[in-house]
């Protein structure tokens, strides 16, 4: 008797096959639908941040230059710190055709502003993707918090 009959044959068969391509996928659209998540939630994280640090940005302007600066939302979506000049100081380009994309950014009230002393008229920038929204506030004294809702 030769080795090969003993080892049994050799291959897999069609049932065999079909299960573990079965499987594979099952687990590979399980893993697409948490990267699709992750990459929001990475990317919501980094608008979030971004529109937070030209906050502090704004304010410590302010405090070095001795003058208001204010935040807006220009016609192309950024967010524009401006001097009572109307000098374009610096901008954050937040929202969909950006770095760092979002689908929509509201300021709300439309102006923040922070004065020399580091004090804010309280407002909130709004970021929004799918179903989730960040919420940046800014508080009379110019502190900054961040709130979320929506899916985790």
């Amino acid at each position: 008797m030769s080795n090969s009959r003993l080892l049994g044959p050799a291959g897999v068969t069609l049932p065999e096959l079909l299960i573990t391509l079965t499987v594979i996928g099952a687990l590979t659209a399980l893993g697409a639908s948490g990267l699709r998540n992750l990459r929001d939630a990475t990317s919501m994280r980094a608008a979030t941040w971004s529109v937070r640090n030209h906050l502090v940005l704004a304010r410590s302007l302010a405090i070095a230059r001795r003058e208001k600066i204010r935040i807006r939302q220009d016609e192309s979506g950024d967010l524009v710190l401006l001097t009572p000049s109307g000098e374009r100081v610096a901008a954050a380009s937040v929202g969909p055709s950006s770095d760092v994309p979002v689908d929509s950014l509201r300021v709300r009230p439309a102006t923040l502003r922070f004065n020399s002393r580091g004090q804010a008229a309280p407002g909130s920038v709004y970021l929004y993707r799918g179903d989730r929204v960040v919420r940046v506030v800014s508080n009379f004294l110019g502190r900054l918090r961040i709130e979320s809702y929506g899916a985790p």
